[in-house]
């Protein structure tokens, strides 16, 4: 009988390892930025980042940002998971270097409980005319 316990309660520990944030105070989750490419000479309003982090444990008083550009907009999605809108003017400010290639956006913030919370995500970017 010890022999049966005392593997199964190592395979608890090391599953519980794995799910952990890497500390108490950050974790780590998965996003979606749409559109997944972004043209600079673009009309659209907004590029928006899907996160699955609870929009609960974020509110709507918390500061979210991606790569530095401040949100204009945050709520819940139908599962209730955090939905983020940026001006895509502001977005697209801070990639004219990078026509052509793909880039690596980081979305940032702090829950309620003041667990900072962060995604990554890869956007192509194109620019329709040349300027």
């Amino acid at each position: 009988m010890k022999s049966v316990l005392l593997p199964l309660s190592a395979m608890l520990l090391a599953s519980a390892m794995v799910i952990a944030p890497a500390s108490a105070e950050e974790a780590r989750i998965d996003i979606v930025i749409s559109p997944s490419t972004v043209n600079l000479d673009m009309k659209g309003v907004w590029v928006t980042v899907h996160a699955d982090i609870p929009y609960s444990l974020v509110g709507h008083d918390v500061l979210v940002t991606l790569n530095a550009v401040p949100v204009k907009s945050t709520f819940a999605d139908n599962r209730g998971d955090l939905v983020a809108k940026f001006p895509v003017g502001d977005v697209a400010a801070i990639l004219t270097e990078y026509v052509g290639e793909e880039v690596e956006l980081t979305l940032s913030g702090t829950a309620a409980d003041g667990t900072e919370f962060y995604g990554t995500d890869t956007i192509r970017v194109i620019q329709s005319s040349k300027k």
